[in-house]
This record gives C-alpha cells, sequence and structure tokens, in this order.
C-alpha cells in the first residue's frame, strides 16, 4: 500500500523553487507480475511510479501540466496558496 504525500489540489512547489502548482493527480502504470516466478500466469497490476502531475498558469497565461517526482515537491504554504489562488481567479 502506497502512502501519499499530497492530495488532489493540494498547493505545492518544488524543492527550493517558487512555482506554486496544484496537484492534479497521481501517475499510476500497469505492470505484469509473474505470481510464485510463474512465467505461465502473468497478472496485470496497478502501482504507483513515484510521479505526480501538477498544473499551474506561467507567465504568458497558459496552462501548463506535468509530472514531478513526488520526492521532488513540498507543500506550499499557507499564505503563498492563498496569494496563487487571488492571482488565478483576478487575472486581466
Amino acid at each position: 500500500m502506497d502512502t501519499f504525500k499530497f492530495m488532489k489540489d493540494d498547493w505545492v512547489k518544488e524543492k527550493g523553487g517558487n512555482q506554486l502548482m496544484q496537484v492534479d493527480e497521481y501517475q499510476i502504470v500497469e505492470t505484469v507480475v509473474h505470481h510464485n516466478g510463474s512465467a505461465t500466469l502473468p497478472a496485470t497490476r496497478r502501482i504507483y511510479n513515484g510521479k505526480v502531475w501538477c498544473t499551474w498558469v506561467n507567465k504568458n497565461k497558459a496552462v501548463i501540466t506535468q509530472p514531478f517526482w513526488e520526492d521532488d515537491l513540498e507543500p506550499a504554504t499557507s499564505h503563498q496558496s492563498d496569494l496563487q489562488t487571488y492571482s488565478l481567479n483576478h487575472t486581466h
């Protein structure tokens, strides 16, 4: 069982960075596993691969969605996310 650091719509930023982003989803991939080493009975399993898809608006007002390694992200402070929400809702 995976334990995730963030939830959908959490505000995050890259460690050491200042670009605020919103978590969209965790990337899940399908992988083939062989129970008890048997090549004759492969099973497909969905697993988390360590990446988190995040979205933000860049300075040209383009919406960017990109995957990041979960370990490269940190939570944004409450004050930073409040400012980001205000700027997204009040663009001119």
